[in-house]
């Protein structure tokens, strides 16, 4: 096979390969209404400025928080006290559009707004903004159709989030398990477990100390880890670069990186 053709069909796999994945996002967004990357949420380029909840809760003890919006933005910050209370600011443009539920050990925070179909006009999203003691060592959960999750660090909780369309740019935390469909990933540390999987967007890490065997699973987009810490690292690129200076081969905690499309650098 000649240089012009072998080089011709490379391109025409990458190509397709883009091509179908692209369309296949592009699908699941269509039927499930989570949208936004590929501009369904038109006029979304703001959240709403209307506060409808302004509290400070008073839990002996907080185990878990859970956080559900369908459009709009969602960040965690660290109250630098560890004897602070919880506290929350919930904007949105309807009183209707915010539920806070407080339980025995648990704080869940839900967006009412209605649901965005397909295509959807001036369409403003909630603004949540809470406040967690400093030492916070319980479960964080956070859901969101379309928008961006930012999340101080917090070095003993366990951090589950699952995002449609948006970025999350996390601080650290002990244990992070994330799923994202479209969308960049920043993480400052983990120090325990590591599980992401991205089907469309970079992962961006500062550095690791993990204690257990993790993950990162990408479907197109770049991974980039500045210091990976004393983990084994294992790497399987199907079309891209693989430059792995970082870790111990000797190490039992291994951390495996799978992308089909992009490039992994590790330090």
């Amino acid at each position: 096979m000649s240089g012009t053709k072998k080089g011709l069909y490379i391109f025409l796999i990458i190509f397709l390969s883009i091509l179908v994945i692209g369309l296949g996002a592009l699908l699941v967004v269509g039927l499930t209404g989570k949208g936004g990357f590929f501009g369904f949420h038109f006029g979304q380029s703001k959240t709403s400025d209307h506060l409808v909840i302004d509290k400070a809760y008073d839990f002996d003890e907080l185990d878990k928080v859970s956080i559900k919006i369908k459009s709009g933005a969602v960040k965690v910050f660290n109250a630098k006290k560890a004897d602070s209370k919880v506290s929350l600011k919930f904007y949105a443009d309807k009183d209707e559009y915010a539920r806070v539920e407080e339980r025995k050990h648990e704080l869940v925070i839900d967006d009412q707004s209605k649901d965005c179909h397909f295509i959807c006009f001036d369409w403003t999203g909630v603004n949540i903004e809470l406040y967690l003691p400093e030492g916070y060592a319980g479960k964080l959960n956070v859901e969101s159709d379309y928008g961006d999750i930012e999340i101080d660090k917090f070095e003993l909780a366990e951090l589950y989030l699952d995002s449609s369309a948006g970025d999350v740019k996390l601080g650290g935390a002990k244990d992070v398990k994330a799923s994202l469909s479209a969308g960049n990933f920043e993480l400052g540390d983990c120090f325990g477990e590591l599980k992401v999987d991205n089907s469309m967007g970079n992962v961006k890490i500062d550095q690791l100390h993990l204690t257990k065997d993790s993950l990162i699973d990408m479907s197109m987009g770049n991974v980039d880890i500045s210091n990976v810490g004393d983990v084994r690292v294992e790497s399987d690129v199907s079309m891209g670069n693989s430059d792995i200076n970082g870790g111990n081969y000797k190490s039992d905690v291994v951390l495996r990186i799978d992308n089909s499309m992009g490039n992994v650098t590790v330090h």
